[in-house]
């Protein structure tokens, strides 16, 4: 406890200090003052380089890249190795006292894999099936990396953290049961559907819609996590493209199915996916299309569909090509026609285990939010290279706007108790009971600077302005009491080093709640750069 009690004793002093440069509101009247922001746009490319027996290349330098965009040479700003060694081994975290949460990832392994159950697209029948391979692949390995399993269903779902621990991972997976979906039903919604038209889809425009929302939210999850992360996909449905303007004819598989060439039309040689990104419904999703594969390259995620529908009778080439140009386009590796689902899991998490990271400040400053491809090339023999193919340039000033425009009702959803924490921001908290002279339970936030977004005002000071939230839930799950409040912080350059070294950015919230016990989730908001921490705690009021 000492350690703690001298950990607090800095953040008073933190606190006092910095009187004069941070201020705390309880309302979001407060003007912003003007700040100074940056359109230079960093892009990171995680390549993973293969000799032709699929085995790791891990000697490779910086010279031994040649990076293209749209063809051009562009010049490598940071080159680094991650190299798998054995076993991931848990981050230590400090003990912490029983009224002490924080949100801080467990683990600081350079590569991650995420198992992403589909409960949206396809039907029960293939749900079923895909849960059953799932148990079987966990309860036959061992995992020598870490391991986080989400659900896609109303909303995004985390059925485990991440962890090593297969057998735990399978004493969850068999208590879980995707929401009932008929087989083949059809409704007005999926007459409507376009996808009705190509094959077994077994999707709604609706689903769609809910997967691009719930694909944003878990990359904003995973951007908290350093490194790359391997996103296996396990869906009998994949309808939808990331990367829709890079999609290439020549990868396409067949006239039949792809391609509408009768009689020479005005649409020959353009494939049925492109004609419904144009000209459906589905066109509409567009915007949120690129902001979900712009939130995946920030993260770091490369995308491994696996075809839950396996080796049936029905038609699953439209989706399956989806599957390839999603796999290409991030970094991935499609898993198809097999119905050894268990194989694919094992070698999606084990591939890319060793990889590098490459990152360079683009050459083309024209921000047109068009797709860019990225080519990379190795001047050593012999060696396949596997990254994602590009990126949309989106102007980095408008997509910081679009991102603060939702970034309230973004923030409103990581706080609802069935979402996962965020990390983006870290955060360690004390949740302090009340006390007889005041009935008001005292949270105490201090958040981690170095993950805070600081801008340049007035030449010298360090601007941040954060949000400090806390719900808490009671007997009525659905409506909780809300408590929020702000922190600003104008820093002169001293009092800045000072917290970057004390580690640190002080925010209290006072909630006075009736007697009951309650679920508080625990919120950091950074508008500026629409990143989010939370966390949960209960505490019972007397």
């Amino acid at each position: 406890m000492s350690k703690y009690l001298r950990f607090f004793t800095l953040l008073l002093f933190l606190s006092i200090i910095l009187q004069s440069g941070i201020a705390q509101t309880a309302s979001e009247q407060t003007a912003q003052p003007p700040t100074l922001r940056t359109n230079t746009q960093m892009v990171v490319v995680d390549v993973v380089a293969t000799d032709r027996k699929g085995q790791s290349v891990p000697n490779l330098t910086a010279d031994d890249f040649i990076v293209l965009e749209d063809g051009k040479p562009q010049k490598v700003a940071n080159f680094t190795l991650e190299r798998a060694t054995g076993k991931a081994v848990i981050k230590p975290v400090a003990q912490l006292p029983p009224t002490v949460i924080t949100n801080a990832p467990r683990f600081s392994s350079g590569s991650l894999s995420v198992i992403l159950f589909d409960g949206i697209n396809g039907d029960s029948v293939e749900h079923a099936y895909a849960r059953n391979e799932l148990l079987k692949f966990l309860n036959a390995n061992e995992l020598a990396r870490p391991v986080a399993i989400f659900a896609m269903q109303d909303q995004l779902k985390l059925l485990s953290d991440f962890t090593t621990d297969s057998k735990a991972l399978a004493a969850i997976v068999a208590k879980y049961r995707a929401p009932v979906k008929a087989a083949t039903a059809e409704t007005f919604q999926s007459r409507e559907s376009p996808f009705t038209t190509l094959g077994a889809f077994n999707t709604t425009n609706k689903g769609i819609e809910d997967s691009l929302i719930q694909l944003n939210q878990l990359a904003k999850i995973l951007a908290g996590y350093p490194g790359r992360k391997n996103l296996i996909w396990l869906s009998e449905s994949f309808p939808l493209t990331l990367f829709p303007e890079g999609m290439r004819a020549t990868n396409m598989s067949g006239p039949d199915l792809h391609s509408n060439e009768s009689a020479g039309g005005p649409t020959a040689g353009v494939s049925q996916m492109e004609m419904m990104l144009t000209q459906s419904p589905i066109k509409n999703y567009a915007a949120l299309v690129k902001k979900v594969a712009d939130a995946l390259m920030t993260a770091q995620v490369a995308v491994y569909p696996v075809d839950a529908g396996a080796l049936n009778k029905d038609d699953h080439l439209a989706a399956q090509d989806t599957m390839d140009e999603m796999a290409e386009d991030t970094g991935g590796e499609a898993f198809k026609n097999s119905n050894d689902l268990a194989l694919s899991l094992k070698t999606s998490i084990e591939d890319g285990a060793t990889y590098y990271t490459l990152s360079y400040y683009p050459e083309n400053k024209n921000w047109d939010g068009r797709f860019r491809t990225i080519r990379i090339k190795s001047n050593q023999e012999k060696i396949n290279l596997h990254y994602r193919q590009g990126y949309y340039a989106v102007n980095p000033e408008k997509l910081m706007k679009e991102d603060t425009d939702a970034a309230g009702e973004n923030f409103s959803r990581a706080l609802q108790l069935s979402v996962p924490d965020s990390t983006s921001i870290i955060f360690q908290a004390q949740v302090k009971s009340p006390s007889d002279k005041n009935g008001k339970i005292l949270v105490t936030f201090h958040i981690d600077p170095q993950t805070i977004a600081f801008e340049h005002k007035n030449g010298d000071e360090e601007y941040a302005k954060l949000n400090c939230t806390v719900w808490a839930y009671g007997k009525n799950r659905e409506k909780p009491d809300m408590f929020n409040g702000t922190v600003t912080a104008n820093l002169k350059p001293k009092d800045y080093q000072q917290m970057m070294q004390q580690h640190f950015l002080p925010c209290t919230q006072e909630l006075d709640l009736k007697p009951g016990t309650y679920t508080l989730r625990l919120g950091v908001l950074d508008r500026a750069a629409s990143r989010i921490g939370t966390a949960s705690y209960v505490v019972t009021v007397q």
